[in-house]
């Protein structure tokens, strides 16, 4: 390179006087329309670096009051939002041990140990109804976000998300989120110690389902919006991904034979729950009775 083609590169990255001046200039006005904008622009980035510390360091961590390995060894039961769950008595799990509501699950499972989310539209749902929200305040168990964005959200636990593709078995690491809720609230499971680990209502709908008008996506009503269908072919492609891994977990059972997932073993929720009761594990010992929810709001 040429003296003259090094003075070129340089003077290109020198600052424009110019514009240097124009933006002491908008510091100094005391137009107030200006000043306001600057102060918009100011907490857009320092709430963006909130965040980002966020990401790396959540709001209210999950793992300060509940450490990785707090189940070990005890069953769990995770609890999806799959149409094969419509019209199930969630009684029936109680006092069989852990017991994790992903999403709505929560509302109809009011004793179960954890809620687990992902989807902060999903958030803004519940505190947006009355009714809904009285029942996230009344809510005895953990509730715990997979905080992907670093948002503050100062009612519930975050865990940090490590990205889409992969199995953790630490939350105080982070989880991946796999798109979809349901993976990870696998992860922790996983990451709690629990063994062996049931899942329900992980349907995943198969390609025939997908295209037809009439097929449902979930138990419950849903979030106030039209689902997708092809929505659970997408979060089974992220289980697929991984498929080699989780083939290895042969402590997690799918309890809907029928479902589209098939990378883990089967077994029918009447074969699991027929066994006798676990008095010593599980919410039936966390939680003390709490009055029936179910009802026709199960059928929602």
């Amino acid at each position: 390179m040429t003296e003259r083609a090094e003075a070129d590169r340089i003077q290109v990255l020198r600052p424009c006087p110019a514009l240097f001046e124009f933006n002491c200039m908008m510091l100094r006005t005391t137009d107030k329309r200006v000043q306001e904008v600057i102060r918009n622009q100011r907490a857009v980035m320092d709430e963006n670096r909130a965040m980002a510390r966020r990401m790396q360091t959540p709001h209210l961590p999950l793992h300060e009051i509940l450490p990785d390995g707090a189940w070990s060894g005890e069953p769990c039961f995770v609890v999806a939002g799959g149409p094969s769950l419509r019209g199930f008595d969630f009684e029936r799990l109680r006092g069989r041990g852990r017991v994790i509501a992903i999403n709505r699950a929560f509302e109809f499972i009011p004793w179960a140990d954890m809620l687990f989310f992902m989807d902060h539209t999903f958030y803004q749902f519940v505190h947006k109804d009355p009714e809904r929200l009285a029942k996230w305040e009344s809510f005895r168990g953990y509730r715990v976000f997979l905080n992907m964005m670093g948002r503050l959200v100062p009612d519930c636990n975050s865990v940090k998300a490590i990205g889409r593709s992969g199995v953790s078995h630490s939350h105080s690491k982070g989880l991946y989120h796999g798109n979809n809720s349901g993976f990870g609230a696998l992860q922790m499971a996983l990451a709690l110690g629990c063994r062996p680990i049931y899942l329900l209502g992980y349907d995943m709908l198969d390609e025939g389902k997908a295209n037809k008008t009439d097929a449902q996506t979930h138990w419950h009503s849903g979030y106030g919006r039209l689902a997708h269908m092809g929505a659970p072919l997408s979060f089974r492609r992220d289980f697929d991904l991984e498929a080699n891994r989780l083939k290895k977990l042969d402590y997690v059972f799918n309890l809907n034979p029928r479902s589209g997932l098939r990378v883990f073993k089967f077994k029918t929720i009447e074969e699991v729950l027929n066994g006798p009761a676990r008095e010593s594990v599980g919410n039936d010992t966390m939680h003390s009775a709490v009055p029936d929810v179910l009802g026709s709001s199960a059928q929602d």
